[in-house]
């Protein structure tokens, strides 16, 4: 997969994002939002994978 890849590129803004979140505000809701997202990331690069 091309780390260039569009949506790649934004999902991995989201999740800087959402570390800079939990990271000035830890609570359990952000580190969910943390976590799932990493694991949306896993799911779509894993699916592409297969896909290509």
């Amino acid at each position: 997969m091309n780390d260039n890849h569009p949506v790649l590129q934004s999902m991995r803004d989201d999740l800087q994002a959402l570390e800079t979140l939990y990271r000035h505000e830890p609570s359990e809701f952000n580190r969910y939002q943390l976590v799932r997202h990493e694991q949306r990331i896993a799911q779509w690069v894993s699916s592409e994978l297969v896909g290509a």
